[in-house]
């Protein structure tokens, strides 16, 4: 089996600021549990797109009813691809996590697009949970349907705090830009 979840979100400013502000994300006091990013690769294409390729570790713990399988796990890296087109005014990002694939692959895809009839930056994430674990708990109940459905359960709850990272960003952002320290 494997879960999607789709959410929506409207930032009030432009795109310029959330693009900036998505590249300066980290730290913030809602991400304590990025502990390092490390950029891969950026290159502007023929198209003038930027592309960035960043690779992050997170901290992060497991449900307790899957320790037994896999015992402690506490950290994971994901890779991180960006694309802005400046032309349209749009980015896309895909996140994915290297290891622990077997136990919980989670894809994060994101399109930020500006929205010039309203002068604000909307943002569409889809997300795909998929665990190829295939060990069954007793009455036949999967530990893989159990591992995406606390997967989601999470991401969802965390989503939160995602956007209010990128939020102060954003405010911080719009200060410096109207101090002229930008």
């Amino acid at each position: 089996m494997v879960l999607y979840y789709r959410s929506n979100h409207a930032y009030n400013y432009n795109f310029e600021t959330v693009t900036l502000a998505y590249f300066n994300r980290y730290p913030n006091p809602f991400a304590t549990h990025v502990k390092s990013i490390d950029t891969i690769e950026v290159f502007i294409d023929n198209e003038g797109k930027l592309h960035q390729i960043k690779l992050i570790k997170k901290n992060g713990r497991l449900p307790k009813f899957i320790k037994p399988f896999l015992g402690k796990i506490t950290t994971t890296w994901i890779i991180e691809n960006t694309i802005v087109d400046p032309k349209n005014k749009e980015m896309i990002t895909y996140n994915c996590n290297l290891d622990h694939t077997k136990i919980i692959r989670i894809e994060e895809f994101n399109t930020y697009k500006f929205n010039f009839n309203e002068n604000l930056t909307n943002s569409k994430v889809t997300v795909k949970f998929s665990s190829g674990f295939t060990h069954k708990f007793a009455f036949g109940l999967g530990i893989r349907e159990r591992i995406e459905n606390w997967s989601k359960n999470k991401f969802s709850n965390n989503l939160m705090n995602s956007r209010q990272g990128l939020q102060l960003v954003m405010d911080s952002v719009k200060e410096r830009l109207l101090a002229g320290s930008i």
